[in-house]
């Protein structure tokens, strides 16, 4: 029998479009374009159909994993990229048997920021710390590879 295509989301707040003009030492000019790029790439090699989304509210995102929720088999996410809207959508998250991989630019945690790990940790099944972009590929990767362990993708 055939295996169906997983279909992971990633899921990514406000902040990443400002990283290259906030930090461009640590970050250069990195935009979400240029990330869902590499995504895809990635997920081609993977085999895994990629739905992507980056939103500056809270409503949407919510709606976002709300709408597709019966679609996807996993999700990476950045919560800490939304501050507080992160209590929202790992509201939604937790509430359900999706796994999810959360994916933190490591910048939050030295600053000192607000961050879901401590609140969450034990619903995530996994946590990706970094400095560059390409914890999002870690993230896809994580969850992924998560998914080929369990009956997920069957």
């Amino acid at each position: 029998m055939k295996k169906k295509v997983l279909q992971i989301g990633v899921i990514n707040g406000p902040n990443i479009n400002l990283l290259g003009i906030r930090e461009p030492e640590i970050y250069g000019k990195v935009t979400w374009e240029h990330i869902e790029t590499r995504l895809r790439k990635q997920a081609e090699r993977l085999g895994v159909k990629l739905i992507t989304f980056q939103s500056n509210h809270e409503g949407e995102l919510v709606d976002f994993i709300q709408e597709h929720l019966e679609y996807l088999d996993g999700v990476v996410i950045n919560p800490a990229a939304f501050t507080n809207t992160g209590y929202s959508i790992l509201d939604v998250l937790t509430a359900t048997d999706l796994p999810f991989v959360e994916v933190h630019l490591s910048n939050i945690f030295a600053r000192g920021g607000w961050h879901a790990e401590t609140i969450f940790a034990e619903k995530a099944v996994g946590h990706i710390n970094g400095f560059q972009s390409d914890i999002y590929e870690l993230g896809l990767q994580g969850i992924y590879q998560y998914l080929m362990k369990t009956d997920w993708g069957e």
